[in-house]
């Protein structure tokens, strides 16, 4: 693997499914999508910067979420014609901005509560959400600072998870994250800081998928609420009983909605190409 080029897991064959990973994951969480929907499509799932086998970030730089699609850019060249897009949490911060980037290249997209705090705080950074959130933050970057990277992971962990998740943990699960903690700092670095403002996606003429889970903090939540307010083809869908993690807690049940969703997508020429190649009258 080149220093500048992500791990990938790639199967099946057929229109191809790019899935992007949440924080702390990897390319493995989309094992259970790819077990669904390898037989109809290429299942493509890169490995984020400091995940899996990728190169990791240099933590002495500031991360973007440009910084991502470039370390994606050698994966990208090398789908012909238009994908569908995947990304859950972080994954789905960086898989809207690659949207965003190269609208034309996107057939459709899925978003599983991208965690664009950006956009949180852009609209009221005196919310409770944008409070909570960035307290998650704080705490978890000074923890890392300190070098208590446990104390950080089960911070992050049980936010995301609910309290005492961590806690029943195996000590190898901890160990996993703790690791890639430093890497989460720069992550929440790049999505706070990400300059798009909300109505720049009035624009984006894809199929949108967002989802969420009703168990999901407030942050998230209200995000994908903004988003399916602002993006012209969005649709939204709620689920009972899960979590931020529910691509991973829950999988089958993402993936079996996921396929139904690609499966009702027009073939053929992208329909936001063809509304834009019309001439003139």
């Amino acid at each position: 693997m080149a220093d500048n080029a992500p791990s990938v897991r790639k199967a099946g064959e057929g229109p191809v499914i790019l899935c992007l990973h949440s924080s702390t994951s990897s390319s493995k969480q989309w094992s259970k999508l790819t077990e669904q929907l390898s037989h109809a499509y290429q299942v493509i799932s890169p490995d984020l910067y400091g995940y899996g086998d990728s190169p990791d970030w240099n933590l002495d730089q500031t991360l973007s979420l440009g910084d991502e699609l470039d370390l994606l850019r050698p994966v990208l060249d090398e789908i012909c014609g238009p994908f569908h897009l995947i990304g859950h949490s972080y994954g789905a911060a960086v898989a809207l901005t690659l949207a965003s980037t190269y609208p034309t290249r996107v057939r459709s997209l899925v978003l599983y509560e991208p965690v664009l705090f950006c956009l949180l705080f852009e609209k009221n950074s005196q919310t409770k959400a944008a409070i909570e959130i960035g307290a998650v933050q704080a705490d978890v970057a000074n923890l890392v600072e300190r070098g208590m990277l446990q104390q950080a992971g089960r911070r992050f962990v049980n936010y995301w998870s609910g309290d005492g998740v961590w806690e029943r943990f195996e000590e190898w699960q901890k160990e996993s994250v703790a690791r890639r903690m430093k890497k989460v700092v720069a992550d929440f670095t790049a999505v706070v800081g990400h300059q798009t403002k909300l109505e720049a996606y009035q624009d984006l003429d894809i199929p949108t998928l967002l989802l969420y889970g009703v168990e999901s903090p407030e942050s998230t939540r209200l995000i994908v609420d903004a988003l399916s307010r602002t993006l012209p083809r969005s649709e939204i869908r709620g689920f009972l009983g899960l979590g931020h993690m529910g691509p991973i807690t829950h999988a089958d049940q993402i993936a079996r909605l996921i396929g139904k969703f690609l499966q009702a997508q027009p073939k053929g020429i992208l329909v936001h190409q063809l509304r834009r190649s019309r001439p003139q009258t």
